[in-house]
C-alpha cells in the first residue's frame, strides 16, 4: 500500500513539469515553419547580394546590346601650328605667252612659259569643334554573340539567386526541424527525470524503512544509490538537453535573420505527426534532371563558352563600319563646315597567332564543360539514389521503434503495477523506464532524420 501511495506522485510531478513547459512557450513569441522561411527570406543579406548580381548582369545586357547603335563623339580644341604648308606650284602659261613671243621674238624677248610661284596653306591658329560618328554595320558575328552571352549570364544570374533563396529554405527547414527535436527531447527526459526521482524517493523509504524477513535480503543502501545513480544520470542529460534546445533556438534565429537576443517561439506540428511521404526514385530523378539549378546552371555554362568559342573565331573576319566627321567652324585649310562620311573595313592579317590561341582556351573551356555537365548528372543520380535509400531505411527503422516504443510502454506499466504490488523489484522497473527513454529518443532521432533526408531530396530535385 505504501508503494501504491508513493507511486501516484509521478502523475502531480508529471503535469507540474507539462504545466511549465507549456507556461514557458506562451512567453514567447510563436513561429510557424513558414512565417520562419519567410522571415528569412526577408532578412537574409544573401538575398540582396543575389539581387544585385542579377541587376549587375541586366546592366551587362545592355551594354551588349549598345554596339548595334552608332558612336557619336564631340572633340573641341586650339591647336598653335608653327608654320603653314608650304609647297611650289609651276603655272603654265604657254596658251598666253606664245602668240606673244612671234612677235616679241623679233626684237629678242622671249616671255617664260612657265610661272614658278610658293603658296603658303592651313592656319597656324586653329580652333574647331567636331562631331564624331562610327556605326558597325557587320561584325560577322562579334555583336550577336556577346549579346548572346549576357543573356546567358542573366540567366545564370538568376538561377544562382533561386539557389540561394532555396539553400536559405533548407537552412532554416534543418534548424526548425533541429529545433522541434532538442525540444521534443527535453521533453521526454524531463519526463523521464521525473518518474525516475519518485521511484529514488521510493526506494530510499524502502530502504530506512525495510525490515528484511529471513528469506529476503531487504532494501539496501546499494539498491537506494543505483536508483540515485540512475536518477543523477538523467537529471546530467536533462541539463545537456536544455543546452541543446538554446542552441538549436539560436541556430535557428541565425538561419531566420534575427538577432540573438530576440524571442523566438516555435509552433509547430510534433515530428511524430509530420507528412511522410515515400518519393519513388525514378521520379526524383527526373524531376532532378529538368528542375536542378546546379544543372541548369552548368547547361547554361556549356552554351555561354560555346558562344566564346564562336565569338574567338569570328576574329578571323574583317569589320565593316561607318565614319564620318562634321566640323565647325572650319578645318585647318579654311573649308567651312567641312564635313566627311565613309565606308571602312578593317581585316586581321597577322598577329602573331594570339587568335589561334584564343579559339584553342575558347574550344578547351567548352569541352571541360561538357564533361563536368556529365559527371554532375552522375553525381545528382548517386546522390538522389543515396537520399532514397535514406529515406527507406529511416522508414523502415521508423516503423520498428515505434512497435518497439508500445512494448517498452506494456513493459514499464507491468513493471510499475508488480513494483507497486511487491512482486518485482525496483531494478526491473527502472531498466524498463531507461529502455522507453532509448526507444523514444531514438523513434524522435529517426523522424528528425527522416525530414531532413526528405528536405535534401526535395532541393536536389529542384522541388524545395
Amino acid at each position: 500500500m505504501r508503494r501504491i501511495l508513493i507511486l501516484t506522485s509521478v502523475v502531480a510531478f508529471l503535469a507540474f513539469s507539462l504545466l511549465a513547459l507549456a507556461q514557458e512557450a506562451k512567453n514567447d513569441r510563436a513561429w510557424t515553419l513558414e512565417e520562419c522561411i519567410q522571415a528569412a527570406l526577408r532578412n537574409r543579406p544573401e538575398l540582396e547580394i543575389a539581387n544585385l548580381d542579377v541587376a549587375l548582369a541586366q546592366q551587362q545586357l545592355k551594354e551588349a546590346q549598345s554596339y548595334y547603335y552608332p558612336r557619336f563623339n564631340v572633340t573641341g580644341g586650339y591647336t598653335h601650328f608653327n608654320k603653314p604648308v608650304t609647297f611650289d606650284v609651276d603655272v603654265d602659261v604657254r596658251p598666253i605667252t606664245d602668240p606673244a613671243n612671234q612677235f616679241l621674238q623679233t626684237v629678242g624677248i622671249t616671255l617664260p612659259s612657265v610661272l614658278s610661284q610658293q603658296v603658303e596653306v592651313g592656319l597656324t591658329n586653329w580652333y574647331a569643334v567636331s562631331l564624331d560618328l562610327s556605326q558597325p554595320l557587320y561584325s560577322f558575328g562579334r555583336i550577336e554573340e556577346g549579346i548572346r552571352q549576357a543573356e546567358l549570364g542573366q540567366a545564370i544570374s538568376r538561377n544562382q539567386k533561386e539557389k540561394r533563396r532555396r539553400e536559405v529554405i533548407l537552412e532554416v527547414k534543418k534548424g526548425f526541424y533541429q529545433f522541434l527535436l532538442a525540444r521534443e527531447v527535453g521533453k521526454l527526459v524531463n519526463e523521464a527525470e521525473a518518474r525516475a526521482g519518485v521511484v529514488v524517493r521510493m526506494v530510499k523509504i524502502d530502504y530506512e524503512t525495510s525490515i528484511p524477513e529471513k528469506e529476503q535480503k531487504g532494501t539496501t543502501r546499494l539498491d537506494y544509490l543505483k536508483a540515485k545513480n540512475f536518477h543523477s544520470e538523467l537529471r546530467a542529460r536533462l541539463s545537456e538537453t536544455g543546452k541543446n534546445v538554446k542552441l538549436a533556438a539560436l541556430a535557428l534565429k541565425m538561419a531566420v535573420g534575427l538577432k540573438t537576443d530576440e524571442s523566438l517561439g516555435i509552433v509547430g506540428t510534433p515530428l511524430e505527426l509530420m507528412p511522410m511521404p515515400s518519393p519513388d526514385a525514378a521520379a526524383a530523378k527526373e524531376t532532378t534532371r529538368d528542375k536542378n539549378l546546379d544543372l541548369k546552371t552548368t547547361e547554361l555554362g556549356v552554351q555561354f563558352l560555346d558562344s566564346r568559342r564562336k565569338a574567338a573565331r569570328a576574329e578571323y573576319f574583317p569589320k565593316v563600319g561607318l565614319q564620318g566627321q562634321f566640323m565647325y567652324p572650319e578645318d585647318r585649310f579654311g573649308t567651312k563646315n567641312a564635313w566627311y562620311l565613309g565606308v571602312g573595313l578593317t581585316m586581321p592579317i597577322f598577329d602573331g597567332f594570339l587568335n589561334k590561341a584564343k579559339v584553342g582556351q575558347a574550344e578547351a573551356q567548352f569541352q571541360k564543360a561538357r564533361g563536368q555537365r556529365h559527371l554532375l548528372e552522375s553525381a545528382l543520380s548517386a546522390q538522389v539514389d543515396h537520399l532514397h535509400s535514406t529515406l527507406v531505411e529511416l522508414g523502415e527503422r521508423i516503423g520498428i521503434l515505434r512497435a518497439a516504443i508500445q512494448e517498452a510502454q506494456e513493459r514499464v506499466q507491468l513493471a510499475s503495477d508488480g513494483y507497486a504490488a511487491g512482486m518485482t523489484e525496483y531494478d526491473e522497473l527502472l531498466f524498463a523506464q531507461r529502455t522507453e527513454l532509448e526507444m523514444k529518443t531514438a523513434y524522435l532521432q529517426s523522424l528528425f532524420l527522416y525530414q531532413l533526408a526528405l528536405s535534401e531530396l526535395e532541393f536536389v530535385s529542384g522541388e524545395g
